[in-house]
């Protein structure tokens, strides 16, 4: 499932170099600019249009595919819910495909690093370097959430309908705090104004997802937001013992190689 019949990872690596080198100089600094002041940025054109479509074609036939349904309720955020289909790292690395060849392409690093001033790098947890996430159920949504890893840089490969929900949610510049985390989330959301964010199919966005609180509210109706998820790390994580993978071990048991009978008894529990 490459880009082309004849596209190498080697010719993926220079067209998105060669792409994201022509993007104007003033539009760069201007997303710098507001994802400093915000932690979240959207970004138009990231990828050449027909790389665009074959992440598209790729994502949706992964999802047909490998996907599986997710429904629990995650302790480690405050007893958040998830529901959705997703794809996990795994299935998708095996289909070698675009996904991965973004997740690995320097040039897109560099980009990245030149949005978050700082020097990130790829996650070193495997299984969060990339998955496929499908709200496509009413009600399905992703909770109030923060990621283990400080960077996320997500595309939208399909956007729901702007009056069904699926919109992104946000706090930025809240820090975790774990083990009182439900009472902390109740308390933060009830004494700020979260902002909110419609991004459409084929934008990305870039988001300081470690500190920045945020969740994808729930769909209201017939619709869907399918996206695919790329973690990066800063610095710091790349040297912190204190992140732990507790809310993925619980999402993703067959990526993590972990089998965990609280969230397979919460799951049963979330109506």
């Amino acid at each position: 499932m490459n880009l082309s019949a004849n596209c190498t990872p080697a010719d993926t690596e220079l067209r998105l170099a060669s792409h994201i080198g022509g993007l104007p100089q003033g539009d760069i600094d201007q997303l710098s600019q507001t994802f400093r002041s915000n932690h979240v940025a959207v970004i138009d054109q990231l990828l050449p249009k027909d790389m665009v479509e074959a992440l598209t074609s790729e994502a949706n036939i992964l999802l047909d595919r490998e996907s599986k349904r997710r429904k629990l309720i995650i302790k480690e955020s405050g007893n958040t819910p998830r529901a959705y289909s997703s794809v996990g790292r795994d299935a998708i690395c095996q289909h070698d495909g675009v996904i991965p060849a973004i997740f690995k392409s320097d040039a897109v690093l560099s980009f990245l690093r030149k949005l978050a001033g700082e020097n990130i790098e790829r996650v070193p947890y495997r299984p969060e370097e990339y998955i496929i996430n499908s709200q496509c159920e009413p009600g399905d949504t992703h909770g109030w959430h923060w990621d283990d890893y400080a960077y996320a840089l997500i595309f939208v490969i399909e956007a729901p309908d702007p009056l069904l929900g699926g919109r992104v949610e946000y706090l930025s510049n809240v820090e975790w705090q774990k083990g009182s985390t439900e009472p902390y989330l109740r308390r933060v959301l009830q004494d700020n104004v979260v902002r909110s964010l419609y991004v459409n199919s084929g934008q990305c966005y870039f988001m300081k997802a470690n500190t920045t609180l945020h969740r994808v509210a729930p769909l209201t109706g017939s619709t869907k937001r399918t996206v695919v998820v790329l973690t990066f790390a800063s610095p710091e994580d790349m040297v912190s013992d204190s992140i732990t993978h507790n809310s993925m071990e619980d999402i993703y048991p067959d990526d993590t190689n972990t089998k965990s009978d609280d969230a397979t008894v919460e799951a049963a529990n979330v109506g």
